[in-house]
């Protein structure tokens, strides 16, 4: 996942907004929290392409169609033997 340049330069302001206090002497640096979420949508991003993958493998499991309510009690296809 790369960060466009506009994003880039967001991300930058926020970190130094949020982080001017603890750069100068008074204040808790606050960046590992959004790296953190990075990660995390990094993650996320890396599962649901890969699950897309999978879906478009041939030879998955067929599609079942749903019984509806009648077919479930019917009996005409059990074999006695």
């Amino acid at each position: 996942m790369h960060l466009s340049r506009r994003r880039a330069l967001l991300l930058a302001t926020v970190l130094t907004l949020s982080n001017g206090p603890a750069l100068a002497g008074s204040g808790k640096v606050v960046g590992g929290g959004v790296a953190r979420t990075i990660e995390s949508i990094q993650n996320l991003a890396r599962n649901l392409e890969l699950d897309e993958g999978l879906k478009r493998l041939p030879g998955g499991p067929p599609n079942k169609q749903p019984l509806g309510f009648a077919e479930l009690f019917d009996l005409s296809s059990l074999s006695c033997a």
